[in-house]
């Protein structure tokens, strides 16, 4: 059984984690210097997020990017997704394998690794706290 039943669940799960980081001073540093548009096209449940960060804020929304053409596309299932944001999944092997397809620049979406672990990290003490 998927993790995720719906695409409305999927987003729930990720909207509430980029909110509540978005107070933490480590994900505002990581912020300060990033100018990036990545949209993560999820499957199984299907899902389309943009996260797009400019000028230390960033916004994410649950659709495409509108005019911008995205600098990178991360395609992944719901299931990864979740290995993703809890840390459970190594990333350079589910790229290597396929489980992560990526379109566009590795290099500028290794800009997000800082703000990744930062959700990586309260994403793992949020689970600890929940069970």
């Amino acid at each position: 059984m998927a993790i995720f039943e719906t695409s409305e669940q999927l987003h729930s799960y990720i909207s509430e984690l980029f909110e509540e980081i978005a107070t933490l001073p480590e994900a505002q540093e990581a912020l300060e210097s990033l100018t990036l548009c990545v949209r993560f096209n999820y499957s199984m449940p299907d899902c389309v997020m943009t996260l797009t960060a400019a000028n230390g804020e960033y916004t994410l929304s649950c659709d495409e990017c509108g005019n911008v053409t995205p600098d990178a596309e991360l395609t992944m299932t719901g299931d990864v997704a979740y290995k993703f944001w809890t840390g459970e999944l190594n990333v350079m092997r589910a790229i290597t394998t396929r489980e992560i397809g990526i379109n566009g620049s590795l290099g500028k979406i290794m800009r997000l690794t800082p703000l990744i672990k930062v959700a990586i990290r309260h994403n793992k003490e949020r689970n600890c706290i929940l069970v």
